[in-house]
């Protein structure tokens, strides 16, 4: 339920009850025309409040024409029934405290949206406050991209400063449809995003990251093509370590047991033969 629907639908009705009331007395019926009046004003200026505030308390689930894609994500996929709806859950709460804008993109679809809360849902699933605060606007490119901070076109951008994560429309797509042959840049850049926030997640990946080499034998991402597909000269191990631990668990897990697990109890994750 949309609490501002509701909230609209009830002054609707009280404000037609007072008009049928007073053109059956004769008497202005103020507190029937006035009070709803105000109360849908009040409504309409705190919207975003309201329905937070509301889905905080009573986290919608999503439908079921996007919940299919949710199946893209190994985290999920692992999850029993219960888990899988929280996951639902924190993914629609995310997706409705981003502010998702696209330079020369008329609309950021809804399937792509719910992909980037999925991301950032994965990155947090450990933590009772999944969100990350601070970073809750993501713009799209339909192409690479310059910024001021780094003047070169490339496909992935974390920018702290005004807590902005920047993708190419096209490389976010092919990163979450195909994760074996990119790196998933949604779990990169919210892995990073959260570094940001939290310094001590940042030292517990550390401990287990793996090097450039490590990543290349796990996943045939050489860093030379991990450059090129980010687009930046300087990329994040600790990062690319925490988002191939999602896409590629059954190669971590033969290959680093140790680094796996000690991961995966940090995270507090589900079985790998669940994923």
């Amino acid at each position: 339920m949309d609490p501002v629907r509701a909230i609209y639908l009830a002054a609707t009705c009280l404000i037609l009850l007072g008009v049928v009331l007073t053109w059956q007395t004769g008497e202005v019926q103020s507190e029937l025309l006035l009070l709803p009046a105000l109360a849908a004003a009040g409504a309409y200026t705190l919207a975003p409040q309201l329905r937070w505030w509301y889905w905080k308390r009573h986290p919608p689930d999503l439908s079921t024409e996007l919940a299919p894609i949710l199946d893209r994500f190994p985290l999920y996929r692992a999850l029993d029934l219960d888990g899988k709806r929280d996951f639902r859950r924190r993914a629609f709460l995310i997706r409705e405290a981003t502010d998702f804008q696209g330079m020369a993109i008329e609309n950021i679809p809804a399937d792509v949206r719910l992909m980037v809360a999925a991301s950032a849902a994965t990155i947090t699933y450990y933590r009772e406050d999944f969100l990350v605060p601070g970073f809750e606007n993501v713009i799209f490119y339909p192409h690479q991209f310059p910024t001021p901070e780094h003047d070169v076109l490339h496909a992935s951008e974390l920018y702290p400063a005004d807590g902005v994560i920047i993708w190419t429309l096209k490389y976010f797509l092919r990163s979450v449809v195909e994760p074996q042959k990119y790196l998933q840049l949604g779990f990169y850049e919210y892995a990073r995003a959260l570094f940001h926030t939290d310094a001590g997640v940042r030292t517990a990946i550390e401990a287990q990251a793996l090097s450039f080499e490590e990543i290349h034998r796990l996943t045939d991402f050489s860093e030379e093509a991990l450059k090129g597909f980010i687009g930046l000269p300087d990329i994040d191990p600790a990062a690319i370590t925490l988002a191939v631990f999602h896409t590629h668990a059954p190669g971590f897990a033969a290959r680093y047991p140790k680094r796996f697990m000690a991961l995966a109890d940090y995270f507090q994750l589900p079985p790998l033969t669940a994923r």
